[in-house]
């Protein structure tokens, strides 16, 4: 009796070496598989690389703290990429980036470069590409929260390439932090993975489970909120959404999702054409959400429903007060100011206010895309009114600009024309 006290002593004595060593022996292990590959790549050797992958999952699973989780995930990468699974290859090297951000990019970018190479559509690479170009947390961040924050840029990925593997990052995570404080947060992103891939019903789920399972949640009514967007947006079901939203106004009505349910109650009405409706839950929304950019989409919502009320010269005014209260905002700004320009020509056929309309768009917003068709709209308008001083500087103006744009050989004629 006395010796097996003692070996169970000696055991318990020494656990941490003894783990490490054993960590260190597995990890070796795999290291040893992988240089052992042949040049050929069969459907076998494939098979097998993808199981090793797995495996190291495992690994990383059991030894979260250990420094050679950076080696573990540069393995699994290349592991991935012989098993020709790009996607998986891509998340395993951002992982690895954003949990050990002094890992030089320089080093990861010949594999990073093969995964993007290896039958990823255009769509794919370019997110790929988004994905390691978004900035780092710095290395002082605690690595948990480093690790969070690689699978809060995760949940915006869609495509079957990086479903899956996006889906068995978040689930090692809580596998490895169970305790995390912040899982409530690390739920709702996992619910936006899902719904950024149209698994709706899962969205749904993992939204109820972030509200409903942790204590002192602070994300209870974003839960309600963010399930009610899935039945409204996704699965056309208003009277789902509108009950998930009125929960939120009667159980968390100091919540800050009130302005923004508003919001999204008006949006169902006026999809739904109850107008009335629509612009008083509008005027709560701007109430609750004062000139913030989440409250953009109720002023112009507003507008847009006095339009469809055919309550023009109202819209025309909404637009242009939007326009003004999102001066910081160029593109938000110009975009008001557009459709201030289009109701002031085509139902209040005032060309007078029409021109004021693109002539603002055009200060607040000169780097718009659409700035040589805006141009030339508005130096026509001003031909138009008998203004042909203003119309031929507008058309050089354009000219000089955009050269080679279209609509600059179209002001070259006009110009022709006013010159003579």
């Amino acid at each position: 009796m006395k010796k097996i006290i003692a070996f169970l002593l000696m055991m318990f004595s020494f656990p941490a070496w003894v783990l490490a060593f054993s960590a260190q022996a597995e990890l070796d292990f795999y290291k040893k598989e992988l240089n052992a590959f042949p040049v050929e790549n069969t459907r076998e050797h494939r098979a097998f690389a993808q199981s090793l992958a797995a495996d190291l999952d495992g690994w990383i699973r059991r030894n979260p703290t250990n420094a050679a989780v950076q080696d573990a995930l540069l393995m699994q990468a290349r592991l991935y990429l012989r098993a020709q699974k790009p996607g998986a290859a891509v998340v395993a090297l951002f992982k690895l980036r954003r949990e050990f951000p002094t890992v030089s990019a320089q080093a990861l970018k010949p594999i990073l470069t093969e995964a993007v190479q290896q039958g990823l559509d255009k769509d794919s690479q370019t997110k790929a590409i988004q994905l390691f170009s978004s900035a780092l947390p710095t290395a002082e961040t605690a690595a948990t929260a480093r690790q969070a924050d690689a699978l809060y840029q995760l949940s915006k990925l869609s495509g079957k390439t990086f479903y899956e593997p996006a889906q068995s990052a978040f689930e090692n995570f809580f596998v490895q932090y169970p305790t995390y404080e912040k899982n409530n947060e690390v739920e709702l992103w996992y619910g936006d993975l899902h719904r950024m891939n149209g698994n709706y019903l899962a969205a749904i789920f993992q939204y109820r489970k972030a509200g409903d399972l942790y204590e002192e949640n602070t994300y209870k009514a974003a839960s309600l909120r963010l399930a009610g967007d899935i039945y409204a947006d996704n699965l056309k079901d208003t009277a789902a959404a509108m009950e998930m939203y009125s929960r939120v106004l009667h159980e968390f009505p100091n919540s800050s999702e009130i302005g923004i349910v508003y919001k999204h109650m008006a949006i169902l009405d006026e999809n739904n054409k109850q107008y009335e409706s629509a612009l008083i839950n509008y005027d709560k929304a701007i109430e609750k959400l004062g000139t913030s950019l989440e409250a953009y989409e109720a002023y112009l919502g507003k507008a847009e429903v006095m339009e469809k009320n055919k309550d023009y010269e109202n819209a025309y005014q909404q637009f242009t007060r939007t326009g003004k209260l999102y001066a910081a905002f160029p593109q938000q700004a110009a975009n008001a100011y557009e459709k201030a320009a289009e109701i002031a020509a085509k139902r209040l056929r005032d060309s007078a206010r029409y021109t004021q309309s693109l002539e603002k768009v055009l200060l607040v917003y000169p780097a718009n895309s659409q700035a040589p068709k805006l141009m030339y709209e508005l130096a026509s308008s001003y031909e138009k009114q008998g203004k042909n001083t203003q119309a031929l500087a507008s058309y050089k103006q354009l000219v000089l600009k955009y050269p080679a744009d279209k609509y600059a050989n179209k002001a070259q004629g006009r110009i022709a024309k006013l010159s003579k």
